[in-house]
């Protein structure tokens, strides 16, 4: 699987401040434009300004015809505000009749994409999943095999969230992140910078069942089959026994015990995590996420001292945003 890696060349996210107050840390009209842009979702919101961002950090997708560029997003509950809203109208105001125009389209998670696929052109598929909490990583497996496929030539892949109710396992979560894809052949013949790269495996038991034996040895070590080289393992995960055995599990196989990060309402930690190591320290690691849904997945990510980058024609760095 190591060797099916794919290349990132282009790293973008937005998040509020710590104490940030409701929506007052994102101001779509400084974002994305004075006008257009009011009525998306606000998580749709995001996910386009993160895009936009990872765009100029250098994931053009511009560099093959739009019908080769794909989209993989992942959304938990970042409509359910939007959702309840148009149920409450539905159900106990003026019924079907009374749905904005201009919110109405957005009645499924699918949609989530709808405005940044326009904009990006991207057209060859846009796919959403929303498995709970692992989705983000779920869309980097998905858009990888769609790249090793054949169906795609450079891949977007995002998570977005927006005012998730508060759970035990973490406070309710705001923002988005966006990674472009393609094959590492590709990026170098065009000069990009690849800042990583990246390959995602999932797995699935279901409640109450307990781990199989050899389920988490046969994934870990088909993400690290080749190679030859210290992984430093990092978990994402909510505070079930079934996360916690599964991590230990990870931990046993690939040698190395895991920092902790407590999983948050949605896929959006997950997401936030995969960035941060794609743009920190030099390195190869390994990150889980798990949920007491019995849904866990597993990304390896490696990255060098500095970007991998052809020095004539490498493409030059530009606004990031904050993850």
């Amino acid at each position: 699987m190591s060797g099916n890696m794919w290349a990132v060349t282009g790293v973008g996210g937005v998040a509020p401040e710590a104490g940030a107050e409701d929506d007052d840390w994102f101001d779509h009209r400084a974002r994305l434009g004075p006008r257009g842009y009011k009525y998306l979702p606000a998580a749709a919101q995001y996910l386009l300004a993160a895009a936009r961002d990872a765009v100029a950090d250098g994931g053009t997708t511009d560099a093959v015809p739009a019908d080769r560029r794909g989209a993989a997003l992942a959304l938990n509950g970042g409509f359910a505000e939007l959702f309840d809203t148009m149920d409450r109208q539905i159900a106990l105001e003026s019924g079907a009749a009374g749905l904005s125009p201009a919110t109405a389209p957005y009645f499924a998670v699918s949609l989530l994409g709808s405005r940044l696929t326009a904009e990006l052109g991207l057209k060859a598929f846009a796919l959403t999943l929303a498995s709970p909490k692992v989705a983000a990583l779920e869309a980097v497996e998905a858009g990888g095999r769609a790249l090793a496929a054949g169906r795609c030539d450079t891949l977007l892949v995002g998570a977005a969230e927006h005012r998730l109710p508060k759970n035990p396992a973490g406070d309710g979560e705001q923002g988005a992140v966006a990674l472009a894809l393609e094959p590492r052949a590709a990026a170098e013949a065009r000069g990009a910078r690849i800042r990583g790269t990246v390959a995602a495996r999932s797995l699935f038991v279901p409640p109450g069942r307990e781990l199989p034996a050899g389920l988490v040895p046969d994934a870990v070590c088909r993400l690290l089959s080749d190679l030859d080289t210290t992984v430093e393992v990092h978990h994402v995960l909510d505070d079930s026994p079934f996360a916690s055995g599964l991590a230990a599990a990870v931990d046993r196989v690939a040698g190395a015990t895991g920092d902790v990060t407590p999983a948050g309402a949605g896929c959006l930690a997950a997401a936030q995590a995969l960035a941060r190591l794609l743009t920190g320290p030099p390195g190869t690691r390994l990150l889980t996420v798990a949920t007491r849904e019995g849904h866990a997945a597993l990304a390896l990510v490696r990255t060098r001292p500095d970007p991998y980058r052809n020095s004539e024609t490498s493409h030059t760095s530009q606004k990031r945003g904050t993850l």
